[in-house]
């Protein structure tokens, strides 16, 4: 016996959205991430700026989902002849819990995404980039002040290689709209 699929969906669609206490917001944020662990080495200490943009979908009861998209760069670290850059495109989602029971105020988050990265080695001689994706975690808190605006430190973890782990602390702005 063939079954429709489009009844099943329907049903999904419409369980998943008698659970949103809300309607689904989008925002953007802004980020300073500060390399920690072998990552830390390869960028020469240098913090790198991102941006991204998010989905938040409130649960009730302090519950909330963010599916986001981020991208970040570190500055060319120069040792004497060499120049090193780092940069990640990451696509993940988070889970929130608001400590005050509804999306404001303090709250702690944790994350998985993919991680694309991309490293590039220049020295006189040669030129080799490479790109990995790998698996990334993330823990942190944050703080939504209002409605639109909120804070966020988080800290991030993706092995790369089996000897290399691109850890980093980031703070950001969210904004949504």
């Amino acid at each position: 016996m063939k079954t429709s699929s489009l009844p099943i969906l329907a049903i999904l669609v419409a369980a998943t959205g008698s659970l949103l206490a809300e309607a689904p917001r989008y925002g953007v944020q802004g980020l300073v991430n500060v390399p920690l662990g072998d990552l830390k080495t390869y960028v020469d200490s240098k913090p790198g700026p991102g941006i991204g943009v998010h989905g938040t979908f409130d649960l009730g009861d302090g519950h909330m989902v963010r599916p986001r998209l981020d991208y970040s760069v570190y500055p060319e670290a120069s040792f004497a002849t060499v120049k090193q850059t780092a940069s990640y495109l990451s696509l993940g989602g988070d889970y929130l819990y608001f400590v005050a029971g509804k999306p404001e105020g303090l709250y702690l988050t944790a994350g998985l995404s993919a991680i694309r990265w991309s490293f590039e080695h220049k020295d006189p001689t040669s030129k080799v980039s490479s790109d990995t994706t790998k698996a990334g975690l993330a823990f942190g808190v944050g703080y939504q002040w209002n409605a639109t605006v909120g804070t966020e430190a988080r800290w991030l973890h993706s092995q790369v290689a089996s000897g290399f782990t691109a850890d980093a602390l980031q703070a950001g702005i969210t904004v949504r709209f």
